[in-house]
C-alpha cells in the first residue's frame, strides 16, 4: 500500500482511518482518504500514475454522492466497528459497536445515520486527504 498525501501530511488518526479503509476494502481498489474516516473507492484507477485526475475523479465521485437518494448499508465489520456504505464511498465508527447494540434498531439507526452525516460533510467539503494505491 502506498499512501500519496494530498496538500498536507496526514494527522496520526488520518493514517489510522487509511490503514482501516484499507482492511475494510480488503483489496477491492485504490481508493481516495476524503476525511478522517471517510473514504471512496476509485476502483478504475491507478492513482499512482494519475493523482491529479484521481482527485478530480473522487471530487466528481463525492458530487454525485450528495445527489443520491440516502440508500446506504451497514455493516458490523470483524473488528466491531460499524461501516456504512454509500455507492462507491464508506465511512466507519471509531468506537466499538456489540453484536446486541447492532442489532438494537435505535442504536444501529442512530450511529448509522450520524456515519452517514460525516460521509456527507466530507463529501460536501470536496477535499482529497490522501490517495492510496494498494498495488
Amino acid at each position: 500500500m502506498q499512501i500519496i498525501e494530498i496538500g498536507r501530511p496526514l494527522t496520526e488518526k488520518e493514517v489510522l482511518g487509511v490503514k482501516r479503509a484499507d482492511r475494510y476494502l480488503n483489496g477491492w481498489g485504490d481508493f481516495a482518504m476524503i476525511g478522517e474516516n471517510a473514504f471512496l473507492s476509485l476502483d478504475n484507477m491507478d492513482v499512482s500514475k494519475d493523482a491529479e485526475g484521481a482527485c478530480r475523479e473522487a471530487r466528481t465521485r463525492m458530487e454525485s454522492i450528495l445527489n443520491q437518494p440516502p440508500d446506504f448499508s451497514v455493516h458490523l465489520m470483524m473488528d466491531g466497528h460499524m461501516l456504512i456504505l454509500v455507492g462507491d464511498a464508506g465511512a466507519f465508527g471509531w468506537e466499538t459497536t456489540g453484536e446486541k447494540e447492532f442489532h438494537d434498531p435505535k442504536i444501529r439507526l442512530a450511529r448509522s445515520l450520524a456515519l452517514r452525516g460525516e460521509l456527507l460533510e466530507a463529501c460536501e467539503k470536496g477535499e482529497v486527504l490522501a490517495l492510496v494505491d494498494i498495488a
